[in-house]
């Protein structure tokens, strides 16, 4: 596997990043992980996709993996123009964009503002669709006052249970918890109709985390867009299901 990883500064952040370019390259792809994860959350498909002939690369968003973590005012806008300087920096182009889940979000961010970098784009299990119902909402702030209480280690237990029902386990950081809400109380469904890049749409017909609806409506909003599901997977798709991710990917781009 001749995968390489190095070190970047994109708008005073060092961020990690993992690539593999092969001589005579005809396609470009740029994944972006979900929350909480890192790029080697796709490490079941990295040996596959270095028997194609596709440059590949992988980014450590800030806060995540090797990555440095960004101060607490950080949004999702700061995230797209953290990957658009990532891609500028590198001189990227035509670049096929693959977003998981938080991932999906920045990806729809950088799609519906037509980022020219952009060749197609790849929606797998993708956030940005909110419906939050009442519950959610007090079960976040029930979270931020009971946190304190959380601290002796026999709590534990009860605190992932409580992080993993208001969608995420990793709030125990200061700053990221305060990106998080930031990230999660922005509505991304306006922008949907406003993508015009080919786009493919994966999702696991199980997912809990973001329902398998939510494609559904991407697919609505998002003209011409093509959904693949795979029934037994779950949010993490690509995981699930490595073999016919690949096959979907690969016929797509």
């Amino acid at each position: 596997m001749a995968i390489h990883n190095k070190n970047i500064i994109v708008d005073n952040l060092l961020l990690r990043y993992y690539f593999y370019n092969p001589k005579g390259a005809k396609k470009t792809l740029l994944f972006l992980h979900g929350w909480g994860v890192d790029s080697l959350s796709f490490g079941k498909l990295i040996d596959r996709l270095t028997t194609k002939k596709y440059s590949v690369y992988l980014l450590d968003l800030p806060g995540f993996g090797q990555s440095q973590t960004p101060a607490s005012d950080f949004n999702l806008d700061n995230y797209a123009n953290i990957v658009s300087g990532f891609v500028k920096k590198l001189g990227l182009k035509d670049v096929n964009l693959i977003g998981h889940s938080f991932g999906g979000r920045i990806t729809i961010k950088l799609a519906s503002s037509n980022a020219e970098f952009i060749d197609k784009i790849v929606l797998v299990d993708a956030a940005g669709i909110n419906t939050p119902s009442t519950f959610r909402k007090l079960a976040l702030k029930f979270a931020k006052i009971i946190k304190p209480l959380f601290i002796p280690e026999f709590m534990q237990p009860l605190r992932k249970k409580l992080y993993l029902m208001v969608g995420s386990e990793y709030l125990d950081n200061v700053e990221m918890s305060r990106i998080f809400s930031k990230v999660v109380s922005e509505n991304l469904t306006p922008l949907l109709p406003k993508i015009n890049k080919p786009t493919l749409i994966v999702w696991g017909g199980k997912d809990k985390t973001t329902p398998l609806y939510y494609a559904e409506l991407m697919k609505k909003l998002i003209i011409g867009s093509r959904l693949v599901v795979f029934e037994s997977a779950g949010h993490f798709s690509f995981i699930d299901e490595p073999n016919k991710f690949m096959e979907a990917l690969t016929r797509f781009i």
